[in-house]
């Protein structure tokens, strides 16, 4: 990992600015909750997560082989979100939630009104981030990303040739990439803008670990605020052509990393208290390791967000997470909850 310390700073500063009173009540009671729940094993919440992702689209054009969208095995529809829905989302957690990933399955600069999107996040003081394969972002959209109000953006580099780069971004073009990050700073620049912080996020492959330098390099030139070298997550129906680096695994055996998770699976999950997900049509799940929306809790069209934060699905799942953790099968290949105190 590698960062310029300005973005530190203007990290917290961003930060800080989305924080209210209600909001900072709001989180010292999550972790109450959270925290008395597991000592009772029942779940106790009264309060909104403090953080959110919603789905602006539910589709990709690429074919990423350990992505469930890439690989095309997800059986939920695909489509965009509409601002209506969007909006009523926004306007239900503003008080209680600071924290906005806009991002899930599918490639959010799809979306056709994607700034309109990010700039109603802004304006109701959210911390916004936005994570892209970066294909759309031409100079037109990159003035458009630093317009709306963005507080960061994540921009997956895979491998700095395009031979080492499609062998997972299949379908994606390394340059468009490289461009495209050179673009969105270049536009910051011209608006005086700090924001969005620029992370370029690298998954760890075996066939990707020796340009990792070259990435490195390249960031700092570039004046990219953030490098990030993510674990690579391997599912059951990846094709097993990329193989996560064995120094940088999130797996015990990196040969065969199905449920290989290191650390015992706790009878807890502070995300399942943190950060639900909403799907493109309003579908709210538990998690982000719900890719298809199996364990869905209700749909957000029909229901306010508390009604569906505090129904018995909800809780339902939650009692589960404390008691059978392990009996839900989406929870074994996720490494959250393998630490006693926290996670």
């Amino acid at each position: 990992m590698w960062f310029r310390t300005s973005a530190i700073i203007i990290n917290i500063t961003c930060y800080l600015k989305s924080f209210t009173t209600k909001r900072l009540i709001n989180l010292v009671k999550l972790f109450g909750g959270y925290f008395f729940s597991r000592i009772v094993r029942k779940p106790v919440w009264i309060t909104y997560p403090f953080a959110l992702s919603i789905e602006p689209s539910g589709f990709c054009q690429l074919q990423c082989p350990e992505c469930p969208t890439g690989a095309a095995v997800l059986s939920r529809e695909k489509g965009h979100m509409n601002l209506e829905l969007f909006n009523k989302i926004i306007y239900e957690i503003k008080d209680y939630t600071f924290y906005l990933n806009l991002y899930f399955q599918g490639e959010p600069l799809l979306h056709p009104q994607i700034d309109e999107i990010i700039s109603m996040a802004a304006k109701n003081r959210f911390y916004t981030t936005l994570s892209t394969n970066a294909q759309l972002i031409d100079k037109s959209m990159s003035r458009k990303i630093v317009a709306s109000g963005l507080s960061r953006i994540i921009i997956s580099l895979d491998g700095f040739s395009q031979e080492v780069y499609e062998r997972y971004r299949r379908g994606g073009k390394v340059d468009k990439v490289k461009n495209a990050i050179l673009r969105l700073i270049e536009a910051k620049k011209k608006a005086k803008s700090p924001l969005p912080l620029v992370v370029v996020q690298s998954l760890a492959f075996t066939h990707n670990k020796h340009e990792i330098p070259s990435i490195k390099e390249w960031c700092k030139a570039a004046g990219v605020d953030k490098l990030e070298i993510k674990t690579a997550q391997i599912n059951e129906f990846g094709d097993g052509s990329v193989k996560p680096d064995p120094q940088k695994s999130r797996y015990k055996n990196s040969s065969n990393p199905a449920n290989s998770i290191p650390g015992t699976p706790y009878n807890h999950c502070w995300r399942q208290w943190s950060n639900p997900v909403i799907t493109w049509n309003g579908q709210m799940v538990p998690c982000c390791y719900d890719k298809d929306a199996k364990y869905s809790l209700g749909n957000i069209s029909n229901k306010t967000f508390n009604e569906i934060w505090q129904k018995n699905e909800s809780k339902q799942f939650k009692h589960t997470i404390l008691s059978f953790r392990n009996n839900i099968e989406m929870c074994r290949n996720c490494p959250e909850g393998r630490q006693w105190f926290f996670n």
